[in-house]
């Protein structure tokens, strides 16, 4: 059965045109707490976008007519949005973005008590649910926000990787599209002792990925060479995904982003599962290095969900696409811009 309103990342749109509209978003919240029995408290995130808080509000209308318990965390990633869903177990996270698409978009991420997305199934399900659905919307006014905007757990889960680089004297260019990470992504950056020098950082609701971030790759190469930095790293706005170049401008493909992880992260290869997921369009270079590194390489149609599913299958800790969609099984099977 075909799937009538998500797409390959959730559900997007223009804001203000079906279906990203007041009526829709308020019986998707319906949708969502009536899609399992006992839905108690889901938890919701978004990014820069100045309809994110608006979509929030059709949201928290929908669940609070259901009396569903929402929690809110302004301003995150979406990977930070996952780590708090499944840390504090909650039914479902929410995640109020249209990722690397302009401002006038905005859309919605699904996120399971586990942190993981939805799988086409249970996406199904929630649209033959809403399909049924003939509520008016309420107008909820004076609606009263639990705010939970502490984000040391996921601070410490990502300097943990680093405990063994103390001070890392490199001069680092981060380009944040306006988005999600330009708050934290910086503060993470300096934290680690890194020298920094930052773009797009600076959200005013309407510029989230214009002209910048991790959809124009040739600007990041210009900046890095122009500012004569060690490394640039460019997210999109969530910060799911990254584009990383090396100090001569060199974008660096997902393959070799993979090939660096794996080497570097060996302790993520315990427990005897010493393997790795890419797609059918990773190099044969690639194939060679990982068989090198001992490890074993598992092939994946091409698209995110592909991969997913085969790390799960052959229980990888690693997988991803030559496009840079990089995956950890450690953070719920979402794909961390700032982690990679």
């Amino acid at each position: 059965m075909k799937k009538k309103y998500f797409g390959t990342d959730g559900i997007r749109g223009e804001f203000n045109s079906f279906p990203i509209t007041q009526s829709f978003i308020f019986k998707l919240a319906l949708a969502i707490s009536r899609s399992k029995k006992n839905i108690k408290k889901v938890i919701i995130g978004r990014d820069t976008r100045i309809s994110g808080q608006i979509i929030e509000d059709f949201l928290y209308s929908g669940f609070k007519s259901m009396n569903v318990q929402c929690h809110f965390m302004g301003i995150v990633s979406t990977p930070i949005l996952s780590f708090y869903t499944k840390k504090d177990s909650y039914d479902y996270g929410l995640m109020i973005s249209a990722s690397h698409n302009p401002y006038y978009d905005n859309g919605i991420k699904i996120f399971k008590k586990n942190g993981e997305k939805l799988n086409d199934k249970e996406e199904l399900e929630i649209e033959s649910i809403l399909e049924k659905i003939q509520d008016d919307v309420p107008l909820l006014k004076n609606l009263k926000k639990k705010i939970k905007k502490n984000l040391s757990h996921y601070d410490k889960f990502l300097k943990q990787k680093f405990s063994k680089l103390k001070n890392i004297k490199l001069k680092v260019l981060i380009d944040c599209a306006n988005g999600s990470l330009s708050d934290f992504g910086p503060k993470f950056f300096r934290d680690i002792g890194a020298e920094l020098i930052t773009y797009g950082c600076n959200p005013n609701g309407k510029n989230i990925n214009k002209l910048c971030g991790a959809t124009f790759p040739e600007r990041l190469s210009k900046l890095t060479q122009k500012n004569k930095v060690d490394i640039g790293i460019s997210f999109d706005g969530d910060a799911d995904r990254v584009i990383i170049c090396d100090e001569n401008g060199k974008i660096l493909d997902g393959d070799l982003m993979l090939a660096v992880i794996s080497k570097f992260q060996d302790q993520l290869f315990k427990n005897n599962y010493r393997s790795i997921v890419s797609t059918k369009m990773c190099s044969l270079s690639f194939r060679d290095f990982i068989n090198i590194s001992g490890l074993k390489l598992h092939v994946a149609d091409v698209g995110d969900k592909n991969v997913i599913e085969k790390m799960k299958k052959t229980k990888s800790p690693l997988g991803g696409e030559p496009s840079g969609h990089i995956v950890f099984s450690e953070n719920g099977f979402c794909g961390d811009g700032l982690l990679t």
